[in-house]
């Protein structure tokens, strides 16, 4: 919805589960926000901590509307979903419960919506360490669909969508919002089916701070597999582009051989290696190169940044 002044309306909606060691600085970096017309929806998908407490607390002494919403652990797709269709917006900001926003990140990203009428814009992002709030990388977001492809690739650091992206609402709606088929991969695929409809916004700034913690969901890497793997059988099905789709499935099975070696688990290991030298022989060499400096990159450019505060 449009407010009476004729700015719209954003709804924040953040899902959490055992979130209570973050949720009260995520929402205060929500309520911090320079852009007034926010109201915030936070679904609680059956946690077991006191997290839902601490989001009660807050709601009575906060002065923008924000909302508990309650319900069983269903996954974080069906989560945002049922934010969504709790809020009210003509925009919708994704938020995860452990990260936090630049002051400013809503009116540069709404200004630059209604400027282009573009169907989502994302930004910037900065990982940070939670035990010590030091910056650790630094991903600099400039072309969205070449960010894009090389997300679906495994060849670069994606969008970080679930706490960068303002959606326009219709387009969720549209898109029949996000697919609880996926956990890990979620965000990804509705990513790429926005991307179906032409070239979202970036706002280059870094505006997001993304914590880097040992209970994040992307660590888990049998749910990885099975995410991407779905994915590449959608996105792949018209079988336009072969070439391609060789190359993001060898990526693929480098990435969860080298993973596997780590883990100690050798034969697992080797054998995805081994489909990756089947499917194209040279990434095996080529994604771990990528990574190396993709991380070297993230790390320098925090580094160069370090004096920068918000």
């Amino acid at each position: 919805m449009a407010t009476p002044h004729g700015s719209p309306l954003v709804s924040v909606v953040i899902p959490m589960y055992q979130a209570e060691k973050w949720i009260l600085e995520t929402l205060e970096s929500v309520a911090s926000q320079t852009y007034p017309l926010v109201e915030t929806v936070v679904v609680d998908d059956g946690s077991l901590d006191h997290g839902p407490d601490l989001v009660a607390e807050f709601v009575e002494r906060a002065e923008r509307p924000i909302r508990l919403v309650r319900g069983p652990n269903r996954g974080v797709a069906l989560a945002r979903n049922l934010g969504v269709e709790e809020s009210n917006g003509e925009l919708l900001a994704l938020l995860d419960a452990d990260d936090l926003w630049h002051p400013s990140k809503l009116d540069m990203q709404v200004q630059r919506l209604v400027e282009t009428g573009a169907p989502m814009c994302t930004c910037s992002y900065e990982f940070f360490a939670d035990q010590t709030d030091r910056k650790i990388g630094l991903v600099r977001i400039k072309d969205g669909s070449l960010a894009l492809r090389g997300w679906l690739a495994l060849e670069s650091n994606g969008l970080a969508l679930a706490s960068t992206a303002v959606i326009r609402r219709q387009v969720f709606e549209d898109l029949h919002r996000f697919n609880p088929q996926f956990t890990v991969s979620a965000d990804l695929d509705f990513a790429l089916r926005i991307g179906e409809l032409g070239d979202f916004d970036v706002v280059p700034e870094t505006l997001v701070r993304y914590r880097v913690h040992p209970g994040q969901i992307h660590r888990q890497i049998s749910a990885f597999a099975g995410d991407m793997s779905r994915l590449y059988d959608r996105v792949f099905s018209n079988g336009e582009d072969p070439k391609f789709e060789r190359r993001c499935r060898a990526n693929l099975a480098t990435h969860l051989g080298l993973s596997e070696l780590l883990r100690g688990r050798i034969a697992l290991g080797l054998r995805q290696l081994g489909r990756s030298i089947l499917l194209d022989p040279r990434r095996i060499v080529i994604l771990p190169i990528r990574a190396l400096a993709r991380r070297t990159g993230r790390r320098l450019r925090a580094w160069f940044a370090a004096g920068a505060s918000w």
